[in-house]
């Protein structure tokens, strides 16, 4: 069963509609490998139906936000980034100089969260996590200010 028929499905579960225009919205989320910008998603939108509106994009992906269907993450580029929670648990590094993305496992993180839990009694939702810094390249060319 592809992702937008288990998104349909877990959409109707909950008692919500599944209009033509969102379903069109989540084939363009599930055609994306990886994220994509509300806007990203508008062009793509575009090319099979005109008439939805950006206004629509935005409304569709914060009603998957808030079902926990989708991700949102800042990459760092000015605009929000979303991805399939079907894409599953993974992590970026992001050059603050570059731009450059470095995808790590869920491992790296695993030991921050249960002392955060254990000490803190916090739990953290570390599904999708961004982490900025500089890539030892730019480290190299030009080092960030000390702090």
């Amino acid at each position: 069963m592809a992702a937008t028929e288990r998104l349909t499905d877990k959409l109707k579960s909950r008692g919500i509609r599944m209009t033509p225009q969102r379903a069109i919205i989540l084939a363009a989320i599930e055609q994306v490998p990886g994220h994509i910008t509300a806007e990203e998603i508008f062009e793509n939108v575009q090319r099979v139906n005109s008439y939805i509106n950006l206004a629509t994009v935005y409304r569709t992906l914060d009603l998957l936000r808030e079902l926990d269907l989708v991700t949102e993450a800042d990459m760092g580029t000015g605009a929000m980034h979303y991805a399939l929670r079907t894409h599953g648990t993974h992590h970026h590094a992001i050059c603050r100089t570059c731009g450059r993305s470095i995808e790590f496992s869920d491992d790296l993180l695993e030991s921050l969260t249960r002392e955060l839990r254990a000490r803190y009694r916090f739990i953290a939702d570390a599904n999708h996590t961004v982490i900025f810094g500089w890539c030892e390249g730019c480290l190299i060319d030009s080092p960030p200010a000390a702090p």
